[in-house]
Protein backbone atom coordinates (compact mmCIF):
# COMPACT_ATOMS: atom_id res chain seq x y z
CA UNK A 1 0.00 0.00 0.00
CA UNK A 2 2.81 2.44 0.89
CA UNK A 3 4.70 1.52 -2.30
CA UNK A 4 1.63 2.32 -4.42
CA UNK A 5 1.32 5.74 -2.79
CA UNK A 6 5.01 6.48 -3.34
CA UNK A 7 4.77 5.40 -7.00
CA UNK A 8 1.63 7.52 -7.41
CA UNK A 9 3.32 10.57 -5.87
CA UNK A 10 6.44 10.19 -8.01
CA UNK A 11 4.37 9.72 -11.17
CA UNK A 12 2.23 12.76 -10.31
CA UNK A 13 5.31 14.86 -9.68
CA UNK A 14 6.88 13.86 -13.01
CA UNK A 15 3.66 14.55 -14.88
CA UNK A 16 3.35 18.00 -13.32
CA UNK A 17 6.97 18.86 -14.19
CA UNK A 18 6.46 17.81 -17.81
CA UNK A 19 3.25 19.83 -18.14
CA UNK A 20 4.90 22.96 -16.72
CA UNK A 21 7.92 22.65 -19.02
CA UNK A 22 5.86 23.06 -22.22
CA UNK A 23 5.88 26.19 -24.40
CA UNK A 24 4.36 29.28 -22.86
CA UNK A 25 2.63 31.87 -25.02
CA UNK A 26 2.11 35.39 -23.81
CA UNK A 27 0.89 38.57 -25.41
CA UNK A 28 3.26 41.41 -26.19
CA UNK A 29 1.92 44.37 -24.25
CA UNK A 30 2.77 47.98 -23.51
CA UNK A 31 3.12 51.07 -25.69
CA UNK A 32 6.06 49.65 -27.67
CA UNK A 33 4.28 46.48 -28.82
CA UNK A 34 0.57 47.20 -28.45
CA UNK A 35 -0.18 50.95 -28.42
CA UNK A 36 -3.62 52.51 -28.26
CA UNK A 37 -2.49 55.95 -29.37
CA UNK A 38 -4.88 56.75 -32.19
CA UNK A 39 -8.21 58.49 -31.87
CA UNK A 40 -11.25 56.39 -32.84
CA UNK A 41 -12.16 59.17 -35.29
CA UNK A 42 -8.79 58.96 -37.11
CA UNK A 43 -8.62 58.07 -40.77
CA UNK A 44 -9.14 54.40 -41.56
CA UNK A 45 -5.89 52.71 -42.58
CA UNK A 46 -5.41 51.02 -45.93
CA UNK A 47 -4.23 47.41 -46.09
CA UNK A 48 -0.69 48.57 -46.94
CA UNK A 49 -0.65 50.98 -43.97
CA UNK A 50 -1.93 48.23 -41.65
CA UNK A 51 0.93 45.92 -42.67
CA UNK A 52 3.48 48.72 -42.15
CA UNK A 53 1.99 49.50 -38.73
CA UNK A 54 2.02 45.81 -37.72
CA UNK A 55 5.70 45.48 -38.69
CA UNK A 56 6.60 48.42 -36.42
CA UNK A 57 4.99 46.61 -33.47
CA UNK A 58 7.24 43.55 -33.71
CA UNK A 59 10.51 43.21 -31.78
CA UNK A 60 13.18 45.26 -33.59
CA UNK A 61 15.13 42.18 -34.78
CA UNK A 62 12.11 40.03 -35.69
CA UNK A 63 12.57 40.35 -39.48
CA UNK A 64 16.37 40.21 -39.37
CA UNK A 65 18.55 40.12 -41.24
CA UNK A 66 20.75 38.01 -39.02
CA UNK A 67 22.38 34.58 -39.19
CA UNK A 68 19.00 32.78 -38.91
CA UNK A 69 16.42 35.14 -40.45
CA UNK A 70 16.65 36.80 -43.87
CA UNK A 71 13.34 38.66 -43.62
CA UNK A 72 9.61 38.24 -43.06
CA UNK A 73 6.41 38.27 -45.08
CA UNK A 74 3.10 39.70 -43.90
CA UNK A 75 -0.43 38.75 -44.91
CA UNK A 76 -3.43 40.74 -43.75
CA UNK A 77 -7.11 40.00 -43.45
CA UNK A 78 -10.09 42.16 -42.50
CA UNK A 79 -12.44 40.15 -40.28
CA UNK A 80 -14.99 40.99 -37.59
CA UNK A 81 -14.16 44.70 -37.63
CA UNK A 82 -10.41 44.30 -37.19
CA UNK A 83 -7.27 43.72 -39.23
CA UNK A 84 -5.41 40.47 -38.54
CA UNK A 85 -1.83 40.56 -39.77
CA UNK A 86 0.13 37.30 -39.90
CA UNK A 87 3.91 37.86 -40.08
CA UNK A 88 6.16 34.87 -40.89
CA UNK A 89 9.96 34.84 -40.76
CA UNK A 90 11.95 33.21 -43.57
CA UNK A 91 15.52 32.51 -44.56
CA UNK A 92 16.77 32.50 -48.14
CA UNK A 93 17.65 29.03 -49.37
CA UNK A 94 18.81 29.38 -52.95
CA UNK A 95 16.01 31.09 -54.85
CA UNK A 96 13.25 30.27 -52.36
CA UNK A 97 12.10 31.39 -48.92
CA UNK A 98 12.46 28.64 -46.31
CA UNK A 99 10.13 29.11 -43.33
CA UNK A 100 10.87 25.82 -41.57
CA UNK A 101 11.95 26.13 -37.96
CA UNK A 102 11.26 29.87 -37.83
CA UNK A 103 8.55 31.68 -35.96
CA UNK A 104 5.56 33.84 -36.78
CA UNK A 105 3.47 36.48 -35.06
CA UNK A 106 -0.08 37.84 -35.20
CA UNK A 107 -0.82 41.54 -34.81
CA UNK A 108 -4.48 42.49 -34.57
CA UNK A 109 -5.40 46.13 -35.16
CA UNK A 110 -8.62 48.10 -35.26
CA UNK A 111 -9.55 50.09 -38.37
CA UNK A 112 -7.41 53.10 -37.36
CA UNK A 113 -4.36 51.11 -36.22
CA UNK A 114 -4.85 50.75 -32.47
CA UNK A 115 -3.53 47.44 -31.23
CA UNK A 116 -6.06 44.90 -30.04
CA UNK A 117 -3.53 42.06 -29.58
CA UNK A 118 0.07 41.25 -30.42
CA UNK A 119 0.54 37.49 -30.19
CA UNK A 120 3.94 35.85 -30.69
CA UNK A 121 4.13 32.46 -32.35
CA UNK A 122 5.64 29.38 -30.80
CA UNK A 123 9.44 29.63 -31.06
CA UNK A 124 11.01 27.09 -33.38
CA UNK A 125 7.59 25.61 -34.02
CA UNK A 126 6.32 27.42 -37.08
CA UNK A 127 5.21 25.27 -39.98
CA UNK A 128 6.30 25.65 -43.59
Amino acid sequence: MIIRRVVFCVASFLLSVVSIAGPVESYRTGPEYCPHDRAPTATTLTEKEVIERARTLLPHDFCGPDSFVSGCDADSEWANGAWRVFVQQYRHSGDRKDRGGLTHSYVILDRVGNCLANIPGTELGARN
